[in-house]
């Protein structure tokens, strides 16, 4: 008897046009979670952003939840804790999640989990467009879990009477 294992593919690459630009940072050889990492900036400058992209089930998030094979984590690190770092980071975030959607189509969460004690980017995730869904332990911290899905996803109505008979 063989076990089938789904290979879980690279995160993709977002397009956010001419707005933003993303500067790829290398990763460590030695980095255990296959994870893409830019340097985001608005293209008429400014303070940067980091951003890392992963796929869940190379992330500790996958312990939180019944994830897809292209489910994403990202994680955010804003340029500093004030109100124009939060607003920054909501407006890559308009613009992000959507291409992230657009580059891998099969991707039917993203997800994004920063500190319980971490109010500035909660913040920056809900005015960005994510919801607030739980609470969750890593094995490194607690957290507070963000969830966005495609819209096509997110209308579908879970009432019972609305499910086909």
């Amino acid at each position: 008897m063989s076990i089938h294992t789904a290979v879980v593919p690279a995160p993709p690459e977002p397009v956010l046009g001419t707005d933003w630009t993303l500067r790829p940072l290398d990763e460590p050889a030695t980095t255990p979670q296959p994870a893409r990492t830019y340097a985001v900036t608005e293209a008429q400058g400014g303070p940067t952003l980091l951003l890392r992209v992963h796929r869940v089930a190379h992330h500790p998030l996958h312990s939180c939840y019944p994830y897809g094979t292209h489910d994403l984590a990202l994680g955010l690190r804003l340029p500093d804790h004030g109100p124009s770092g939060r607003a920054l980071a909501a407006k890559l975030l308009c613009a992000l999640v959507p291409a992230l959607f657009l580059a891998d189509p099969r991707c039917r969460r993203i997800v994004a989990a920063p500190d319980e004690s971490d109010t500035v980017t909660q913040a920056a995730l809900e005015a960005g467009g994510l919801l607030r869904v739980t609470e969750a332990d890593l094995p490194e911290a607690s957290v507070v879990l963000f969830a966005a899905e495609p819209p096509d996803l997110a209308d579908m109505s879970t009432a019972l009477d609305d499910m086909p008979h």
